[in-house]
Parts: C-alpha cells; sequence; structure tokens
C-alpha cells in the first residue's frame, strides 16, 4: 500500500502533539509503551484549561489520542510487541469523543447573515472618533469597550479564535501605512492544533485597531499582551474574552448569538472563499490550519458582499 504523506501544516502540527505528549510522559514517569486508558484521560485533562491548549475541542481531543494510538501501535508492531489499547478503551469510554471526527456528527459552521455582517462592521467602523485623540470616557466608552471592539473586529476581519486574540502579543501586529504595499497583517501564535500564521486585516477593521493601539500606548498599558484585561497588564480571560464578545454583539444590535466567536471567525472564512480569486489553500493558510477543514464551509457559500 503506498504512504499518503502529510501536507507541511499537518505534519508540524502532529510533530507539535506528539511532543507535547512525550514531554508529559518524562514529566509524569509514565512509560508510553505501557499506557494505560486512565493514563491517557490524565493527559488530555492536563491539557485543557492551559496556553495554548486551553481550547481542547472533542475533535482535537480525538485527534491527540487517535496519534498516539498510530504512534505506539506501529512501534510495538514493528518491535513484535503487544498492541497498546489504551486509545481504544479511552475511545470506548466516551462515544462523543469517539465519534468527534465523524462527518455525521459535523453540523455546518454558523455564520452571520448579510445583513446581521454589515450591521456589526458598520457599529465597529463607528467605533472609532473623528479625532482618534479623543479620550473613549469622553463620549461615555470606555477603554475595554474599544479592547472588546477591536478584538472583535480581528476575529471577523482577520479569522482569529478565541484563544489566539487572548494570547496576540503587540508584536504580532504589523502595519503597513502606505496602502499602495498591500493588506496589514496579524501574526496569530501557534495554538493547540492551529499553527502560528499571518492573517491580513480587512481594511474596515484597520482604524479601529490602529485607534485601539494609540489608546493602550496613551494609557500607559504595561506588558506585552495586545489585549490585556486590565490596566495592570494581567492577560485576558477565555470567560471574560467571551462575555465581551457577546457585549459587543449584544451593543451592535445583534441578540440571540450563541457562540459569537466561532461565528465570527466562520463568516471570515465563508467571506472570503465566496471571493472568485480566493483559493481554499490560502484561505486555509490564512486561518492557520489544513485545507481539508474548509470543506465545511463549501456547502454554504454566499455571493459576495460590500464588506470583507
Amino acid at each position: 500500500m503506498e504512504r499518503r504523506s502529510l501536507s507541511e501544516p499537518t505534519e508540524a502540527v502532529q510533530r507539535a502533539m506528539w511532543g507535547a505528549f512525550s514531554a508529559w510522559c518524562i514529566k509524569q514517569e509514565v512509560d508510553p509503551t505501557a499506557l494505560s486508558a486512565a493514563e491517557l484521560d490524565g493527559y488530555l485533562r492536563s491539557r485543557e484549561g492551559t496556553v495554548p491548549a486551553s481550547e481542547l475541542t472533542p475533535r482535537y481531543a480525538w485527534r491527540l489520542v487517535t496519534l498516539v494510538d498510530r504512534i505506539l501501535n506501529h512501534d510495538a508492531s514493528a518491535l513484535g510487541r503487544a498492541s497498546n489499547s489504551a486509545a481504544k478503551d479511552l475511545l470506548a469510554s466516551y462515544p462523543d469523543l469517539k465519534h468527534a471526527n465523524a462527518e455525521s456528527m459535523e453540523p455546518a459552521p454558523e455564520i452571520l447573515t448579510d445583513a446581521e455582517d454589515c450591521t456589526l462592521v458598520a457599529f465597529l467602523e463607528g467605533s472609532v472618533p473623528a479625532a482618534t485623540a479623543q479620550e473613549p470616557e469622553q463620549s461615555g466608552v470606555r477603554w475595554q469597550d474599544i479592547r472588546n471592539r477591536a478584538g472583535v473586529a480581528l476575529q471577523r476581519g482577520a479569522g482569529l479564535t478565541p484563544l489566539e486574540i487572548r494570547t496576540l502579543k503587540v508584536g504580532n501586529v504589523f502595519v503597513d501605512r502606505d496602502p499602495t504595499k498591500g493588506p496589514w497583517k496579524v501574526r496569530a501564535p501557534a495554538t493547540g492544533s492551529v499553527q502560528e500564521h499571518d492573517a491580513p486585516l480587512a481594511r474596515w477593521g484597520r482604524p479601529l485597531l490602529s485607534y485601539w493601539m494609540q489608546l493602550r500606548s496613551d494609557l500607559g498599558l504595561p506588558g506585552d499582551w495586545l489585549f490585556p484585561s486590565t490596566r495592570t497588564g494581567k492577560p485576558w480571560g477565555k470567560t471574560a474574552q467571551f462575555e465581551a464578545v457577546a457585549e459587543v454583539l449584544e451593543g451592535a444590535g445583534l441578540t440571540g448569538l450563541k457562540g459569537g466567536s466561532y461565528r465570527l471567525r466562520h463568516t471570515f472564512a465563508v467571506r472570503q472563499l465566496s471571493r472568485p480569486q480566493k483559493t481554499e489553500e490560502e484561505v486555509a493558510a490564512w486561518m492557520g490550519i489544513d485545507v481539508s477543514e474548509m470543506k465545511r464551509c463549501r456547502g454554504i457559500l454566499m455571493g459576495s458582499v460590500d464588506v470583507l
């Protein structure tokens, strides 16, 4: 049987996943060749709530478990050892995890409608005052509101995940003041199953990000986090950022949008794929994922609209 080679992004992700598991085994003094289901479950639980793996989804957990299974049992077969059943036993005890990669379990991603998208973009564009030196408090807007809206602009205008938003550093933003030299971009850090990648920011989002970065400097916020949670520079927490997105959507007049963060990312992907000149490979690279993961968006492509 011909061996199917992996794409470079997929291979890089799998190497990182196996490296993290190996490091955990060494630290916990676990022998991988004698791995038990309980130990493998313990590793999965250790990945939840840590950076960069705090977004441990069932599908990512399934990929990790099956990767461990393939490597351990490939080595066992090559060395004439009995196969290891840790992954099989663990998957049998967690039906949701066992079927996490099944096509039938993959609903179409939720996205903003044309009207909702236009409403949100107009709201975000309106967050930038005519005179950018104006303090937000003068118009009844808190600095946190500008932070929240800039974060939403990056999720919708650059396709970033919630975790990428929270782990962005100031140095991850690359600004070109000359519009003839191409778009601004954000370098998203590697997070869990998503590799480091560069994503261009939609033109409508650039003034808001620029306003936020100037305001951040004027306030003298310490540290390197692009979106700190407090004026002392602490990192933005998962729950707080999730609630901030909900507040922005509600402030824009969009209610009832559960799971707004990923809805923004999916909207970015579908909007880009609806453009004839954009390929799935290009959009996948902007999002830091393998092109095979773009298949969820294929069935819901929209016609092109005036906003990115």
